[in-house]
């Protein structure tokens, strides 16, 4: 039956058809088709937003990985090789090196030239140095040759407390 489109009369939403088990079994299969076909048409379109997001993506890690990387790694690289490592080298070739040269030649004639002296001063001090100190370490070396274990055992250092 028709009504007329009054939504606010409640004849509107009556129906005076019996139940069919036909048309239910066709509004599931067309329930069931429309669904399938609309998941297809997402399916494809899926396939296809992942194609054109994909390619541009994989042409630009080409390009990235392909030619700036290895800009971006090798220049740091050849920068260094030509220009700092050798400002470094004439940096401490012509300064470091020297000076560290001359300390250690200066300090080993400072001990060369006084290591007499020192020793001259600490034999003639030690009787004096001695009066005053109230226990001194004694040295007492120890060379075992054979103990009967069949190892010959180096020179042992041994230190007692004189009083």
């Amino acid at each position: 039956p028709s009504y007329v489109f009054e939504p606010l009369r409640k004849e509107y939403y009556w129906t005076t058809e019996s139940f069919n088990e036909d048309k239910t079994t066709r509004l599931d299969t067309l329930l069931h088709s429309t669904s399938y076909f609309v998941q297809s048409i997402f399916w494809y379109l899926r396939i296809l937003l992942a194609i054109c997001i994909t390619i541009p993506i994989e042409i630009i890690h080409i390009i990235l990985a392909g030619l700036i990387k290895p800009i971006l790694i090798r220049l740091p690289i050849i920068i260094s090789d030509t220009l700092i490592k050798p400002l470094y080298s004439g940096l401490f070739n012509s300064f470091i090196l020297p000076i560290g040269i001359l300390l250690w030649n200066t300090s080993d004639l400072f001990a060369k030239t006084f290591e007499p002296f020192i020793r001259l001063f600490t034999l003639l001090f030690e009787p004096c140095i001695n009066c005053f100190r109230l226990s001194s370490l004694k040295k007492i070396n120890e060379q075992q040759l054979d103990n009967g274990d069949g190892y010959h055992h180096m020179e042992q250092k041994k230190s007692t407390l004189c009083v």
